[in-house]
């Protein structure tokens, strides 16, 4: 098994983990709190910590640091401890500072993203909103010793931290009847859930000899700081998507807040687990190696990521009305909601093929570093697209219109990136890997015939599980049968284990 393969696979299952724990916390929610006002409350709230830490997080810190600190370490592991020093010293008072005026300023910040809201539920926003909100400084510098753990190969402790945040909200929403609002309890043991993240990946990090100390190098912040800064604006664009999504769907009435989070939760799940574990593994493969190896390495991490997020998109398209019902349909979770969350679902599912691509082709311009203007122009081209229509198709056909409209902006996204790396010859597809997605394709038709050939049978939980068993199945049988190397490494990996 490839070296790509592997660390792949490893923060794959790791996220997966994550992932699963993250559906029975939705599940928990929905029967719990269904799409009352709380629960949009409560995902408003959770919005501004979340919008910074995919900036931070998965997005500019982790995307400048990592290229940059892998470089220092190949001079010494010493000088590259010496930068991470430095960029932690540097952020944790501003990002202390952000916090403080944030929650001074939240009723304003709340107005601003969710209009809509009526007044009972903005004030229960800002109240929550300000519970959650030091998450961001806790799960900010949990990036920078997730990027060095990373560039040191080491990718499942820090994929499998967000399940202990997960854990604690599951916890939080047992004890919200013995809270008053009930939804006060998973709001506050989320904040719990961040420290325990970070004191996760910086108990993991003892392996790679980094020791955080207070210490400030001028010559190490100005390598850094043009890369971070536009990799900053880059990602801030990205996910004024989400903001205006959110700002969009509060004006079409109660409970839409809530539709929308719940469908987004499930698209999330293969693209947190597959398209993010591939390309977080290619951005530190990527900027430590050669330039001349450049083209040939990103092909290969181009055909993982189809091999993973092809079977997944068409399982989730032909099985959506069924999984959405599976996880959510129970107590305040009624049929209608069901049957609206996967219309929703499948407006999101056209689009993440594109966003896959754009996950793995946006890492892979910040690894080449020169590339990062090209993402930022790629990410406005996105972020102009959803908005013009989220204020089109949004509001004229409401959640789906949104959902579309967040497909469409990845399509027009992932074309510019593509474009410019085979213009430039930093993407180009090798024979091998022609062939191995050719035969990704087939088995992905093959997938979607199983599935629709089993979609007569009457709906139950054994039913879903086993139509999931036997499309994965197929899939994996089709891929041996026309002896895809990877597929082929892989089931001889686990014979041998």
């Amino acid at each position: 098994m490839s070296k790509t393969l592997r660390f792949s696979v490893q923060m794959a299952l790791a996220t997966l983990i994550s992932r699963v724990l993250g559906l029975v916390r939705d599940a928990l929610f929905a029967e719990q709190f269904g799409t009352s006002p709380e629960y949009d409350a409560y995902v408003v709230a959770i919005l501004l910590p979340f919008f910074l830490r995919r900036i931070f997080a998965e997005g500019a810190l982790t995307s400048a640091f990592v290229p940059i600190y892998n470089k220092r370490c190949l001079e010494s592991l010493d000088h590259g401890n010496r930068f991470s020093n430095t960029i932690i010293t540097f952020f944790l008072p501003i990002l202390l500072g952000l916090v403080i005026l944030s929650i001074y300023f939240m009723p304003s910040l709340v107005a601003l993203i969710a209009p809509g809201l009526d007044a009972g539920s903005t004030a229960l926003t800002v109240y929550l909103a300000r519970i959650v909100f030091p998450f961001i400084l806790f799960i900010a510098i949990a990036s920078v010793y997730t990027g060095i753990l990373n560039s040191h190969d080491q990718y499942f402790a820090p994929a499998i931290s967000p399940a202990i945040h997960n854990i604690f909200i599951i916890v939080g929403i047992f004890f919200s009847p013995y809270f008053d609002p009930p939804i006060l309890a998973p709001t506050a043991f989320f904040l719990f859930g961040g420290v325990a993240q970070l004191l996760v990946v910086v108990f993991s990090s003892r392996k790679t000899r980094f020791r955080f100390e207070i210490s400030f190098d001028k010559k190490e912040w100005k390598s850094f700081y043009p890369v971070f800064m536009v990799s900053f604006v880059t990602f801030s664009i990205t996910q004024i998507n989400s903001l205006v999504d959110t700002n969009v769907v509060s004006r079409l009435g109660q409970g839409t807040v809530s539709l929308l989070q719940y469908a987004n939760r499930l698209y999330q799940l293969p693209l947190g687990v597959l398209a993010i574990s591939v390309s977080t593994v290619a951005l530190s493969q990527l900027s430590r190696g050669r330039m001349e190896d450049f083209a040939s390495k990103l092909s290969e991490h181009l055909d993982k990521m189809l091999f993973f997020v092809l079977p997944s998109t068409i399982l989730l398209m032909m099985m959506r009305m069924d999984i959405v019902r599976l996880i959510y349909q129970r107590g305040a979770f009624g049929v209608y909601d069901t049957w609206i969350t996967s219309e929703v679902l499948m407006g999101y599912l056209w689009g993440l093929p594109f966003y896959s691509l754009y996950a793995l082709l946006s890492r892979a311009e910040y690894a080449r570093i020169d590339g990062k203007k090209i993402a930022f122009f790629a990410t406005a081209i996105m972020v102009i697209t959803n908005v013009v229509l989220d204020l089109t198709l949004g509001l004229r056909i409401g959640p789906y219109g949104v959902a579309l409209a967040t497909s469409i902006a990845g399509m027009a996204g992932c074309t510019v990136l593509i474009v410019d790396l085979v213009r430039n010859g930093f993407l180009r597809v090798s024979r091998v890997d022609l062939l191995s997605m050719g035969k990704i394709g087939l088995a992905g038709l093959g997938i979607g015939l199983v599935l629709l050939g089993t979609s007569y049978w009457d709906y139950s939980f054994l039913n879903v599980f086993i139509r999931i068993f036997i499309g994965g199945l197929s899939y994996l049988g089709i891929l041996l049968c026309l002896r895809h190397h990877d597929s082929v490494r892989l089931v001889r990996k686990i014979i041998r284990r």
